[in-house]
């Protein structure tokens, strides 16, 4: 019997996607803007301070959060390695590390030149007293304290090197024909744990302040070293692994570990269970599917290299994204979760998030010999496994019948045998089954909804949508419509018990719950004006809010008595929001919050918001941004949902709690969907924070703690950095510069660029601090930073001065002595030495007391110095006269003898 089966398309099934409805993690995307800069990354390191540091075919390119720098080598590096702020590197030319050059930048000074033999470095691994470098031939152990290279070459038994790893806290080389040996005082030792047999290590990476390491084989096996014997993991979704091919490894956590592969993305994998927590790829976010190196920092955050830069992958951030769910389509409105499952509204429509099975047709078709009575063969049942049907053996080749084609020829008899010949061979007997492929989530479009949606709410146990296209009441993936009319807003009164609907035609229509459909009531149909907001106080009055008037409509007994209108200043015609809290009743226009004051019913200015457009309601909450977080008035809700993380997000445009305590809906103005759940959060270790440069005029200057510089450098730069990856709006700073000013400046993201563009001389101390999104305050130590006038202006050059102008007065005075037509000439050099005087004078007592002035006031305080100096000035003018007189009639007297 012969079996013929075709797959219509590959069967991959991942598990993970059961996970998907929980979000994807959260990413940020890195592309450095310098051109110099290649993507193509073989390795990642981070030192002490947190900056970051990769191997790249262009040098070595460092990051810290803000700036990207690349700093040139002699060829491509292929791994990076720290050793506390030392930074190390290998690759095409050999071996060495970053210093600080004479021009006060960073560059790379090479440890391998002097050495007889080098080769490419394509691995490096460093200790607390030396670092490892790997060739092909050769391990290069150089010790920092030493400066010394010590060099272990392989010999034929062992075969070349091909890797450098730690595990455990011991480092071991990969050799080809040996395995794993260890590095033991200089020397290669056979290993010293158990690993299975025939493993070639691919990767090791080891657990931060544990000995725990996992070990990545090149057969895509994964090991766990805990002390012993390497102990295999199962791992759920090993098929995955296999397909998209292991090519690097890193743990994250105790219960999270990172696996990257050539097609796959990164698979994020449980080591104690063994269970896929979440899939990283082109469908969640991550521009490429071939990950060249993977690194996890000292804040669980993953790095990421590929083809278009660098992402950074945030397990552990209390967020997680919905924009990247496949059929979600137009800007992003309004989201809200009905019945578990989750529903955004979008400019073009609203959308569901439901659950897909994808399933294949699996096509088989057998050719069999008839049989006499014309009926098919039974196959046969001894077949094992999804892929048995094509499987051949020799047996069935034997029975297989030759096909025969029916040909025409000029004779009847041969044609006939011809004929039925071929009738003696079936026709292919094609069967199909469904097979589960994948199980997905994806965004389908609600029907009968085509416009905008800009407001979902839960009234009646109904989800209702509301929008251009009207309001309707959805179930599932269907609607219906309650009214056709465009609406603004629209609010379910509990006293009324009503719908309230604000058109665009401004008018406010209600309808009533009946049944299965719902009645209008046509209770406000003689209010008419433009109503963007709608909510109820706790007296049982229903506020409408139109741009210049708040309409307040009290009722009794469940129905209405009467309406007031409130009018309230609105200069930019802004939309009104409102709510009401406890007692009182807000409303927030024009970047103003107002109070309703019952006594003199009007609306006073209560407080003022920090910029446009950062203020909203939804979902019957109000939310503002005071300039560094986002806050709403309920304290409850502010101190059980840990709202400073929204600081991540600097423009949110809407915001709605998912459910009770459950966590917040974020709809950001870069039009992302992100779910916030603050009790999923882990606690963000801070880097410390560092100045990074000294920018002069003409040159950079060394970073130290203490700073000389000249009053000709016009302007000086000092730059701070305090590393941070989650966000650039996640950190702020301000500066204080005591001996310049006595107040901090305002906190901001830009201010850890200190400039100044004139400084008097003297000296100064330069602050700086920061202050994190959970309001951790950080500080460095003072700056000490001297600002010294040109030589020109200093003390010793005026003594030196004066020394020499008196030397000149005191040989003029010599030689009128001699000659009286030296006279004048002695007289101007005395008034030259006068004035040097006064100048060594003030610049003395300018060294002393600091003056800071306008250039008016400082000549005034000259003229003042100088009137001081003025007595002095008079008795060595009357010592020189008198002298001059005693010479002149020595002179005198001389000439009469």
């Amino acid at each position: 019997m012969n079996i013929r089966s075709s797959l219509v398309s590959a069967f991959v099934v991942l598990s993970t996607f059961l996970f998907a409805q929980q979000g994807n993690y959260f990413l940020n995307h890195y592309t450095p803007s310098d051109e110099r800069i290649d993507y193509v990354t073989f390795g990642i390191t981070q030192d002490q301070k947190g900056v970051l540091y990769f191997a790249n075919r262009s040098g070595v390119l460092e990051f810290d959060g803000r700036n990207w720098s690349l700093i040139a080598t002699p060829g491509p590096v292929y791994s990076v390695t720290t050793q506390g702020d030392n930074v190390f590197a290998g690759g095409y030319g050999g071996f060495g590390k970053l210093v600080w050059g004479t021009d006060n930048t960073r560059t790379y000074q090479s440890l391998s030149d002097g050495l007889a033999s080098k080769g490419q470095i394509f691995s490096s691994l460093a200790d607390k007293e030396q670092v490892y470098f790997l060739s092909e031939q050769f391990l290069y152990v150089y010790s920092t304290g030493k400066d010394k290279t010590e060099i272990i070459k392989t010999d034929a038994v062992q075969g070349s090197f091909t890797g450098l790893f730690e595990v455990g806290g011991n480092f071991y080389v990969h050799t080809e024909l040996k395995g794993l040996l260890k590095i033991n005082a200089g020397k290669l030792v056979p290993l010293d744990f158990n690993l299975p047999a025939g493993q070639s290590v691919m990767f090791c990476s080891s657990l931060q302040g544990k000995t725990k390491t996992l070990i990545g084989a090149e057969s895509g096996a994964l090991f766990l070293f805990d002390g012993g014997a390497a102990k295999e993991l199962v791992i759920k979704d090993k098929a995955f692994l296999e397909n998209n091919i292991l090519v690097t490894g890193t743990w994250i956590g105790e219960t999270l570990i990172a696996l990257g592969t050539l097609r796959g993305g990164v698979i994020f994998v449980n080591p104690v269970t063994g269970v896929t927590e979440e899939i990283t790829n082109y469908y969640a976010g991550l521009p490429d599917n071939e990950v060249y190196s993977l690194f996890s920092d000292r804040n669980q955050g993953v790095w990421i290299a590929h083809d278009y830069g660098f992402t950074r992958v945030a397990p552990y951030l209390p967020f997680r994204s919905y924009s990247h769910y496949p059929g979600l389509a137009g800007n992003l409105l309004c989201a809200l979760n009905y019945k578990d499952q989750i529903y955004v509204g979008t400019t073009i429509g609203l959308f569901g998030l439901v659950r897909e099975e994808i399933y294949e047709e699996i096509i088989s078709s057998s050719v069999v010999p008839r049989s006499k009575k014309g009926t098919v063969q039974e196959q046969s049942k001894n077949k094992k496994g999804m892929f048995s049907f094509l499987r051949r053996n020799k047996k069935q080749k034997e029975i297989e019948p030759e096909p025969v084609v029916a040909k025409e020829t000029k004779d009847k008899g041969k044609k006939s045998t011809a004929r039925k010949a071929a009738a003696n061979v079936s026709k292919p007997a094609k069967t199909t089954r469904p097979v589960l492929k994948t199980i997905r989530y994806a965004f389908k479009k609600v029907d009968g909804i085509d416009g905008k949606v800009s407001q979902l709410i839960d009234a009646y146990g109904k989800l209702l949508a509301a929008g251009i296209s009207g309001v309707a009441e959805v179930e599932g993936l269907k609607s219906k419509s309650i009214t056709h009319e465009p609406v603004r807003s629209i609010f379910v009164s509990s006293t009324l018990d009503q719908l309230l609907a604000s058109t665009l035609n401004e008018e406010i229509k209600t309808f009533s719950p009946k049944g299965s459909g719902w009645n209008e009531t046509h209770l406000l149909d003689t209010l008419q004006d433009y109503v963007s907001y709608i909510f109820e106080d706790h007296l049982h009055n229903i506020w409408l809010c139109s741009r210049t008037n708040v309409y307040k409509v009290e009722t009794v007994d469940n129905q209405i008595s009467g309406i007031e209108s409130i009018p309230f200043s609105n200069p930019a015609v802004d939309e009104t929001t409102g709510l009401a809290y406890g007692s009182d009743v807000y409303v927030a226009a024009s970047g103003t919050i107002k109070r309703f004051n019952i006594k003199t019913n009007q609306f006073e200015k209560y407080d003022s918001i920090a910029g446009p457009k950062k203020y909203f309601a939804s979902a019957g909450y109000f939310w503002f941004n005071d300039g560094h977080h986002w806050r709403t008035v309920d304290p409850r809700m502010q101190s059980a949902l840990k709202l400073e993380w929204l600081g991540l997000f600097r423009n949110i445009r809407f915001l709605a709690p998912v459910a009770k305590d459950q966590g917040l809906w974020i709809i950001t103005a870069s039009n992302e969907l992100y779910r916030f759940s603050s009790n999923t959060a882990a606690e963000q270790a801070s880097y410390p924070l560092f100045l990074r440069e000294i920018r002069g005029q003409q040159s950079k200057i060394t970073p130290s703690q203490s700073v000389k510089v000249s009053q000709l450098e016009s302007t000086v730069t000092f730059e701070f950095i305090q590393p941070d990856y989650l966000g650039m709006g996640a950190v702020e700073y301000r500066y204080m510069v005591r001996g310049l000013n006595k107040s901090w400046s305002a906190w901001s993201t830009t201010n850890n660029v200190v400039n100044f563009s004139y400084l008097p001389t003297g000296k100064y101390k330069v602050e700086v601090q920061t202050r994190d999104i959970m309001d951790k305050v950080s500080s460095i130590k003072p700056i000490l930073m001297e600002v010294e006038p040109p030589y020109w202006k200093r003390s010793w050059f005026y003594a030196a001065e004066l020394i020499f102008f008196g030397a000149l007065v005191f040989l003029s005075l010599r030689l009128s002595s001699v000659n009286s037509k030296y006279r004048y000439i002695s007289s101007l050099l005395s008034l030259l030495t006068v004035i040097m005087l006064i100048q060594f004078i003030q610049t003395i007592l300018a060294s002393q007391i600091s003056f800071k002035s306008t250039p008016v006031i400082e000549f005034f305080i000259q003229v003042t110095i100088a009137l001081l100096v003025l007595p002095i000035e008079g008795y060595l003018r009357k010592v020189m006269v008198r002298t001059e007189l005693v010479e002149n009639n020595t002179s005198v007297v001389e000439s009469n003898h």
